[in-house]
């Protein structure tokens, strides 16, 4: 009998672990997302040589959301 209750136990936490993983999977990609988004928009925002100081500050924006994000997904 404590097998069927050690079984009964397990399946619960290993299907919360699998969908804690998945949710953690999903918020990486969102933030993955945003990231390649803003990036782009960066870009296309500021495309001329005379624009590199504000793109390198808007890349630079782009990657603290995006490091943000990730500090996010983990906690």
């Amino acid at each position: 009998m404590p097998q069927v209750t050690i079984k009964r136990l397990i399946l619960p936490v290993a299907l919360l672990s699998a969908s804690s993983l998945l949710v953690w999977a999903g918020c990486i990609s969102d933030c993955k997302d945003d990231y390649d988004a803003a990036v782009e928009s960066c870009k296309s925002q500021y495309d001329n040589p005379e624009d590199a100081d504000d793109l390198r500050r808007c890349l630079q924006d782009a990657k603290d959301a995006y490091e943000s994000c990730i500090e996010e997904c983990d906690s």
